[in-house]
């Protein structure tokens, strides 16, 4: 059985994949800590030890409703750029379309069950801070990072090792 090699070219997309993910999570981290900043500003009626940022300043003339609600949202597109990121890595690093399909499909799950998660807790709880949120927020967690591409993959180098 001869190993596979590494070439020099998928060292560097492997580098420029893990500093693609470093960077969008310490900029998706610097929003959500950023505008849980102002909206505890605004809610206590307080300054923050925190100092906002220059990028976040214009937040600061939102209402704390519209920050607060605000959130849903970016969520979503936070973890709409971690699924392309976590996509291109299949992609160029695999190209199995198989390993893509059960990306999507993963991606959609989470999304099903952090959507039903909430909408049940809110139903049965009248609220959206109880177990049903938590676990909500763990899925996107894990959407918003690249453990499903890098889950993937390795399966994907599993799956040929056993063909």
């Amino acid at each position: 059985m001869q190993k596979s090699q590494v070439s020099t070219k998928q060292i560097g997309l492997i580098a420029l994949f893990i500093l693609a993910f470093a960077a969008c999570g310490y900029f998706r981290e610097y929003y959500f800590v950023q505008i849980n900043n102002i909206m505890y500003m605004k809610y206590y009626h307080m300054v923050s030890h925190l100092a906002v940022g220059l990028l976040m300043q214009p937040f600061q003339h939102l209402s704390y409703d519209f920050l607060y609600y605000s959130k849903y949202p970016a969520t979503l597109i936070w973890t709409a750029i971690f699924f392309f990121l976590n996509y291109a890595l299949l992609r160029t690093l695999s190209g199995d379309a198989l390993l893509l399909r059960m990306l999507i499909i993963g991606y959609g799950l989470m999304l099903l069950l952090a959507g039903a998660s909430m909408v049940y807790g809110y139903l049965i709880n009248d609220r959206l801070q109880s177990d049903e949120y938590t676990l909500s927020r763990w899925l996107l967690g894990i959407a918003q990072g690249p453990i499903p591409g890098l889950l993937l993959l390795a399966a994907g180098r599993l799956r040929r090792g056993l063909d």
